[in-house]
Protein backbone atom coordinates (compact mmCIF):
# COMPACT_ATOMS: atom_id res chain seq x y z
CA UNK A 1 0.00 0.00 0.00
CA UNK A 2 1.24 3.48 -0.81
CA UNK A 3 0.44 7.11 0.00
CA UNK A 4 -1.13 9.24 -2.67
CA UNK A 5 0.22 11.45 -5.48
CA UNK A 6 -1.12 10.23 -8.80
CA UNK A 7 -2.73 10.82 -12.15
CA UNK A 8 -6.17 10.82 -10.53
CA UNK A 9 -6.43 12.46 -7.14
CA UNK A 10 -8.71 13.35 -4.29
CA UNK A 11 -11.00 16.28 -4.66
CA UNK A 12 -14.11 17.78 -3.17
CA UNK A 13 -17.42 19.42 -3.74
CA UNK A 14 -19.83 21.64 -1.86
CA UNK A 15 -22.66 24.14 -1.86
CA UNK A 16 -24.78 23.48 -4.93
CA UNK A 17 -27.51 20.85 -5.06
CA UNK A 18 -29.41 21.51 -8.28
CA UNK A 19 -30.88 18.21 -9.46
CA UNK A 20 -27.95 16.37 -7.91
CA UNK A 21 -29.74 13.02 -7.83
CA UNK A 22 -30.86 12.98 -11.45
CA UNK A 23 -28.88 12.07 -14.55
CA UNK A 24 -29.54 14.57 -17.36
CA UNK A 25 -32.15 13.41 -19.89
CA UNK A 26 -29.56 12.96 -22.64
CA UNK A 27 -27.57 10.55 -20.48
CA UNK A 28 -29.16 7.42 -21.91
CA UNK A 29 -26.50 4.76 -21.78
CA UNK A 30 -25.30 3.28 -25.06
CA UNK A 31 -25.63 -0.49 -25.17
CA UNK A 32 -25.15 -1.41 -28.80
CA UNK A 33 -24.55 -0.11 -32.30
CA UNK A 34 -27.98 -1.18 -33.50
CA UNK A 35 -29.01 2.16 -35.01
CA UNK A 36 -27.35 4.84 -37.10
CA UNK A 37 -27.37 7.58 -34.46
CA UNK A 38 -23.83 8.62 -33.53
CA UNK A 39 -24.77 9.74 -30.02
CA UNK A 40 -22.98 13.06 -30.67
CA UNK A 41 -25.23 16.14 -30.79
CA UNK A 42 -24.63 18.42 -33.80
CA UNK A 43 -24.30 22.19 -33.46
CA UNK A 44 -26.89 22.53 -36.24
CA UNK A 45 -29.41 21.20 -33.73
CA UNK A 46 -28.39 23.51 -30.89
CA UNK A 47 -31.28 24.39 -28.61
CA UNK A 48 -29.75 27.25 -26.62
CA UNK A 49 -27.74 29.81 -28.64
CA UNK A 50 -25.51 30.43 -25.62
CA UNK A 51 -24.29 26.83 -25.91
CA UNK A 52 -23.14 27.14 -29.54
CA UNK A 53 -19.48 28.03 -28.77
CA UNK A 54 -19.29 25.03 -26.47
CA UNK A 55 -19.88 22.61 -29.34
CA UNK A 56 -16.59 23.76 -30.84
CA UNK A 57 -14.88 23.64 -27.48
CA UNK A 58 -16.23 20.13 -26.96
CA UNK A 59 -14.71 19.00 -30.26
CA UNK A 60 -11.37 20.69 -29.55
CA UNK A 61 -11.13 18.78 -26.28
CA UNK A 62 -12.77 15.45 -27.13
CA UNK A 63 -11.14 15.25 -30.55
CA UNK A 64 -8.00 17.37 -30.42
CA UNK A 65 -6.88 16.32 -26.94
CA UNK A 66 -8.56 12.96 -26.27
CA UNK A 67 -8.96 11.55 -29.81
CA UNK A 68 -12.27 10.19 -28.56
CA UNK A 69 -10.62 7.73 -26.17
CA UNK A 70 -9.63 7.30 -22.54
CA UNK A 71 -6.08 8.49 -23.16
CA UNK A 72 -3.68 10.20 -20.76
CA UNK A 73 -5.14 13.63 -21.55
CA UNK A 74 -8.68 12.46 -20.80
CA UNK A 75 -7.59 11.00 -17.48
CA UNK A 76 -5.61 14.13 -16.61
CA UNK A 77 -8.62 16.30 -17.47
CA UNK A 78 -10.68 14.54 -14.82
CA UNK A 79 -7.87 15.00 -12.33
CA UNK A 80 -7.36 18.70 -13.09
CA UNK A 81 -11.04 19.43 -12.54
CA UNK A 82 -10.69 17.85 -9.08
CA UNK A 83 -7.53 19.78 -8.27
CA UNK A 84 -8.99 23.05 -9.48
CA UNK A 85 -12.02 22.84 -7.17
CA UNK A 86 -10.61 20.68 -4.39
CA UNK A 87 -8.87 23.33 -2.25
CA UNK A 88 -12.27 24.87 -1.44
CA UNK A 89 -13.00 25.18 2.28
CA UNK A 90 -16.30 25.94 3.98
CA UNK A 91 -14.37 27.10 7.03
CA UNK A 92 -12.36 29.57 4.97
CA UNK A 93 -15.55 30.78 3.35
CA UNK A 94 -17.19 31.39 6.72
CA UNK A 95 -14.12 33.29 7.93
CA UNK A 96 -13.96 35.45 4.80
CA UNK A 97 -10.51 34.13 3.89
CA UNK A 98 -9.17 33.67 0.35
CA UNK A 99 -10.70 30.51 -1.04
CA UNK A 100 -10.86 28.25 -4.05
CA UNK A 101 -13.52 26.65 -6.18
CA UNK A 102 -14.47 25.50 -9.67
CA UNK A 103 -13.08 28.63 -11.29
CA UNK A 104 -10.23 27.47 -13.53
CA UNK A 105 -7.51 29.13 -11.47
CA UNK A 106 -5.26 26.13 -12.03
CA UNK A 107 -4.80 27.08 -15.71
CA UNK A 108 -4.47 30.80 -14.93
CA UNK A 109 -1.88 30.84 -12.12
CA UNK A 110 1.25 28.83 -13.00
CA UNK A 111 2.28 28.77 -9.33
CA UNK A 112 -0.47 26.24 -8.62
CA UNK A 113 1.25 23.77 -10.91
CA UNK A 114 4.48 23.92 -8.90
CA UNK A 115 2.79 22.34 -5.87
CA UNK A 116 3.70 18.72 -5.18
CA UNK A 117 0.13 17.39 -5.27
CA UNK A 118 -0.34 18.92 -8.73
CA UNK A 119 2.63 17.07 -10.21
CA UNK A 120 1.70 15.57 -13.56
CA UNK A 121 -0.90 18.21 -14.41
CA UNK A 122 1.46 20.55 -16.26
CA UNK A 123 0.78 19.02 -19.69
CA UNK A 124 -3.01 19.08 -19.54
CA UNK A 125 -2.95 22.58 -18.02
CA UNK A 126 -0.81 23.77 -20.93
CA UNK A 127 -3.19 22.22 -23.44
CA UNK A 128 -6.28 23.76 -21.83
CA UNK A 129 -4.81 27.21 -21.10
CA UNK A 130 -5.23 28.69 -24.62
CA UNK A 131 -8.85 27.54 -24.98
CA UNK A 132 -10.60 30.29 -22.96
CA UNK A 133 -9.31 32.96 -25.34
CA UNK A 134 -9.79 30.79 -28.40
CA UNK A 135 -13.47 30.18 -27.65
CA UNK A 136 -14.20 33.34 -25.62
CA UNK A 137 -15.27 31.40 -22.54
CA UNK A 138 -14.02 31.40 -18.95
CA UNK A 139 -11.15 29.28 -17.62
CA UNK A 140 -13.53 27.57 -15.22
CA UNK A 141 -15.86 26.58 -18.03
CA UNK A 142 -12.93 25.06 -19.94
CA UNK A 143 -11.52 23.09 -17.00
CA UNK A 144 -14.85 21.67 -15.87
CA UNK A 145 -16.13 20.84 -19.35
CA UNK A 146 -12.83 19.02 -19.90
CA UNK A 147 -13.40 17.03 -16.71
CA UNK A 148 -16.88 16.02 -17.79
CA UNK A 149 -15.67 15.05 -21.26
CA UNK A 150 -12.85 13.05 -19.72
CA UNK A 151 -15.45 10.95 -17.95
CA UNK A 152 -17.27 10.34 -21.22
CA UNK A 153 -14.07 9.49 -23.07
CA UNK A 154 -13.55 6.63 -20.63
CA UNK A 155 -15.99 3.72 -21.10
CA UNK A 156 -18.20 3.38 -18.04
CA UNK A 157 -17.95 7.06 -17.20
CA UNK A 158 -21.30 8.75 -16.53
CA UNK A 159 -22.73 11.93 -17.96
CA UNK A 160 -23.16 14.90 -15.67
CA UNK A 161 -24.64 18.36 -16.12
CA UNK A 162 -22.54 20.92 -18.00
CA UNK A 163 -22.89 24.39 -16.48
CA UNK A 164 -21.38 27.40 -18.27
CA UNK A 165 -21.02 31.07 -17.42
CA UNK A 166 -18.48 30.92 -14.59
CA UNK A 167 -16.67 34.19 -13.87
CA UNK A 168 -12.86 34.41 -14.04
CA UNK A 169 -10.98 33.28 -10.92
CA UNK A 170 -10.61 35.95 -8.25
CA UNK A 171 -7.36 34.65 -6.79
CA UNK A 172 -4.87 31.83 -6.80
CA UNK A 173 -6.10 28.76 -4.91
CA UNK A 174 -4.72 28.66 -1.36
CA UNK A 175 -2.10 25.99 -0.85
CA UNK A 176 -2.33 23.10 1.60
CA UNK A 177 -6.00 22.18 1.20
CA UNK A 178 -5.94 19.27 -1.23
CA UNK A 179 -6.44 15.97 0.62
CA UNK A 180 -3.49 13.61 0.67
CA UNK A 181 -3.88 9.88 1.02
CA UNK A 182 -1.05 9.72 3.52
CA UNK A 183 -3.52 11.23 5.98
CA UNK A 184 -5.72 9.12 8.23
CA UNK A 185 -9.26 8.22 7.23
CA UNK A 186 -10.50 10.43 10.08
CA UNK A 187 -8.53 13.40 8.76
CA UNK A 188 -9.68 12.82 5.19
CA UNK A 189 -13.31 12.50 6.24
CA UNK A 190 -13.07 15.80 8.11
CA UNK A 191 -11.37 17.51 5.17
CA UNK A 192 -14.00 16.30 2.75
CA UNK A 193 -16.69 17.49 5.16
CA UNK A 194 -15.04 20.93 5.07
CA UNK A 195 -15.66 20.86 1.34
CA UNK A 196 -19.32 19.95 1.87
CA UNK A 197 -18.90 16.25 1.18
CA UNK A 198 -20.63 13.34 2.85
CA UNK A 199 -18.75 10.12 3.54
CA UNK A 200 -20.62 8.41 0.72
CA UNK A 201 -19.79 11.15 -1.77
CA UNK A 202 -16.15 10.91 -0.77
CA UNK A 203 -16.11 7.16 -1.42
CA UNK A 204 -17.98 7.69 -4.68
CA UNK A 205 -15.54 10.22 -6.06
CA UNK A 206 -12.43 8.17 -5.38
CA UNK A 207 -13.90 5.64 -7.81
CA UNK A 208 -12.16 7.53 -10.62
CA UNK A 209 -8.95 5.97 -9.35
CA UNK A 210 -10.16 3.12 -11.56
CA UNK A 211 -8.45 4.86 -14.50
CA UNK A 212 -5.53 6.35 -12.57
CA UNK A 213 -1.87 5.51 -12.48
CA UNK A 214 0.97 6.49 -10.17
CA UNK A 215 3.95 8.49 -11.37
CA UNK A 216 5.50 9.85 -8.19
CA UNK A 217 4.93 7.35 -5.37
CA UNK A 218 7.15 4.36 -6.09
CA UNK A 219 9.96 4.84 -8.64
CA UNK A 220 10.13 1.07 -9.12
CA UNK A 221 6.51 0.97 -10.32
CA UNK A 222 6.15 4.02 -12.55
CA UNK A 223 2.83 3.85 -14.44
CA UNK A 224 1.39 1.29 -12.03
CA UNK A 225 -2.40 1.49 -12.03
CA UNK A 226 -4.97 1.14 -9.25
CA UNK A 227 -6.84 -1.76 -10.80
CA UNK A 228 -6.35 -4.19 -13.65
CA UNK A 229 -8.63 -2.35 -16.12
CA UNK A 230 -7.16 1.18 -16.20
CA UNK A 231 -8.83 2.26 -19.45
CA UNK A 232 -12.35 1.45 -18.25
CA UNK A 233 -14.15 3.34 -15.47
CA UNK A 234 -15.51 0.28 -13.74
CA UNK A 235 -16.16 -0.89 -10.19
CA UNK A 236 -13.40 -3.50 -10.40
CA UNK A 237 -11.33 -0.86 -8.57
CA UNK A 238 -13.58 -1.22 -5.52
CA UNK A 239 -13.43 -5.03 -5.63
CA UNK A 240 -9.68 -5.31 -6.08
CA UNK A 241 -8.91 -2.70 -3.42
CA UNK A 242 -11.18 -4.40 -0.87
CA UNK A 243 -9.56 -7.74 -1.64
CA UNK A 244 -6.04 -6.32 -1.44
CA UNK A 245 -5.26 -7.52 -4.95
CA UNK A 246 -1.89 -6.37 -6.27
CA UNK A 247 -0.19 -7.42 -9.50
CA UNK A 248 3.22 -6.47 -10.93
CA UNK A 249 1.44 -3.63 -12.74
CA UNK A 250 -0.90 -2.36 -10.00
CA UNK A 251 -0.54 -0.58 -6.69
CA UNK A 252 -2.81 0.14 -3.71
CA UNK A 253 -3.16 3.48 -1.93
CA UNK A 254 -3.26 3.44 1.87
CA UNK A 255 -6.27 5.74 1.85
CA UNK A 256 -8.24 3.59 -0.58
CA UNK A 257 -7.56 0.49 1.51
CA UNK A 258 -8.68 2.41 4.58
CA UNK A 259 -11.91 3.52 2.92
CA UNK A 260 -12.55 -0.07 1.82
CA UNK A 261 -11.96 -1.67 5.21
CA UNK A 262 -12.68 0.82 7.99
CA UNK A 263 -16.06 1.83 9.34
CA UNK A 264 -18.02 3.92 8.51
CA UNK A 265 -16.78 4.17 4.90
CA UNK A 266 -16.53 0.41 4.28
CA UNK A 267 -20.31 0.05 3.92
CA UNK A 268 -20.34 2.63 1.13
CA UNK A 269 -17.35 1.02 -0.56
CA UNK A 270 -19.06 -2.37 -0.44
CA UNK A 271 -22.24 -0.98 -2.02
CA UNK A 272 -20.41 -0.23 -5.28
CA UNK A 273 -18.80 -3.64 -5.68
CA UNK A 274 -20.38 -5.28 -8.72
CA UNK A 275 -22.85 -2.37 -9.07
CA UNK A 276 -21.67 -0.20 -11.95
CA UNK A 277 -25.07 1.43 -12.43
CA UNK A 278 -25.32 2.57 -8.81
CA UNK A 279 -21.81 3.98 -8.88
CA UNK A 280 -22.45 5.87 -12.15
CA UNK A 281 -25.61 7.48 -10.77
CA UNK A 282 -23.98 8.47 -7.50
CA UNK A 283 -20.84 9.70 -9.21
CA UNK A 284 -22.76 11.87 -11.68
CA UNK A 285 -24.47 13.63 -8.77
CA UNK A 286 -21.21 14.18 -6.88
CA UNK A 287 -19.35 15.44 -9.94
CA UNK A 288 -22.12 17.93 -10.67
CA UNK A 289 -21.54 19.39 -7.22
CA UNK A 290 -17.81 19.48 -7.90
CA UNK A 291 -18.38 21.52 -11.03
CA UNK A 292 -19.91 24.46 -9.12
CA UNK A 293 -17.90 24.14 -5.91
CA UNK A 294 -17.14 27.48 -4.30
CA UNK A 295 -19.26 29.61 -6.62
CA UNK A 296 -21.53 32.07 -4.83
CA UNK A 297 -25.29 31.44 -4.96
CA UNK A 298 -25.94 34.34 -7.35
CA UNK A 299 -23.37 32.98 -9.80
CA UNK A 300 -24.78 29.47 -9.58
CA UNK A 301 -28.29 30.78 -10.20
CA UNK A 302 -27.08 32.47 -13.38
CA UNK A 303 -25.24 29.49 -14.87
CA UNK A 304 -26.58 28.01 -18.10
CA UNK A 305 -27.15 24.28 -18.56
CA UNK A 306 -25.39 23.30 -21.79
CA UNK A 307 -25.63 19.54 -21.31
CA UNK A 308 -27.12 19.44 -24.80
CA UNK A 309 -23.58 19.33 -26.21
CA UNK A 310 -22.64 16.02 -24.56
CA UNK A 311 -22.26 12.69 -26.33
CA UNK A 312 -23.99 9.73 -24.79
CA UNK A 313 -22.07 7.68 -22.23
CA UNK A 314 -20.98 4.14 -23.03
CA UNK A 315 -22.65 1.62 -20.74
CA UNK A 316 -20.11 -1.12 -20.14
CA UNK A 317 -22.67 -3.32 -18.39
CA UNK A 318 -24.00 -4.19 -21.86
CA UNK A 319 -20.55 -5.09 -23.17
CA UNK A 320 -19.46 -7.81 -20.75
CA UNK A 321 -17.94 -11.13 -21.72
CA UNK A 322 -20.69 -13.75 -21.23
CA UNK A 323 -20.28 -16.78 -19.03
CA UNK A 324 -19.44 -17.60 -15.41
CA UNK A 325 -16.81 -15.69 -13.44
CA UNK A 326 -14.52 -17.48 -11.03
CA UNK A 327 -13.18 -16.47 -7.64
CA UNK A 328 -15.46 -13.50 -7.02
CA UNK A 329 -13.97 -11.52 -9.90
CA UNK A 330 -16.17 -9.08 -11.77
CA UNK A 331 -16.89 -9.91 -15.43
CA UNK A 332 -14.61 -8.33 -18.01
CA UNK A 333 -15.65 -5.94 -20.76
CA UNK A 334 -15.44 -7.60 -24.17
CA UNK A 335 -12.74 -5.62 -26.04
CA UNK A 336 -14.23 -6.39 -29.45
CA UNK A 337 -17.67 -5.12 -28.45
CA UNK A 338 -16.14 -2.08 -26.77
CA UNK A 339 -14.12 -1.15 -29.84
CA UNK A 340 -17.19 -1.49 -32.07
CA UNK A 341 -19.23 0.79 -29.81
CA UNK A 342 -16.37 3.28 -29.53
CA UNK A 343 -15.99 3.46 -33.30
CA UNK A 344 -19.70 4.00 -33.70
CA UNK A 345 -20.31 6.56 -30.95
CA UNK A 346 -16.99 8.43 -30.84
CA UNK A 347 -16.37 8.29 -34.57
CA UNK A 348 -15.84 11.98 -35.36
CA UNK A 349 -13.10 12.30 -32.76
CA UNK A 350 -11.07 9.15 -33.35
CA UNK A 351 -7.55 9.67 -34.68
Amino acid sequence: MRPFSTVIAFSAVALHATNTHAIPPQAVFISSAADSYSGIPDVKDAVNPICIPFYGLRDAIMGGLFQGRCNLNAKAAIRISFHDAGPFSLASQAAGLPNSGADGSIIVYPEELTRDLNNGLQTIAGLLAPLPDQFNVSPGDVVHLAGTLGLLACPGGPSTTVFVGRPPPRNIAPDGFLPNSAHSIEFLTARFADMGFSEREMVTLVGVHSIGKQMFIDPTKINATFDTTPDVLDTRFYTETRDGKVTPHTILLDSDVGFATQPPTAKHWESFIGNQTLWAIDYAAAHEKLSVLGLDPETVAGLIDCSEILPLPIDITKLLVPGPVEGGEEPMVDPVKLEAVTRRYRSIWLA
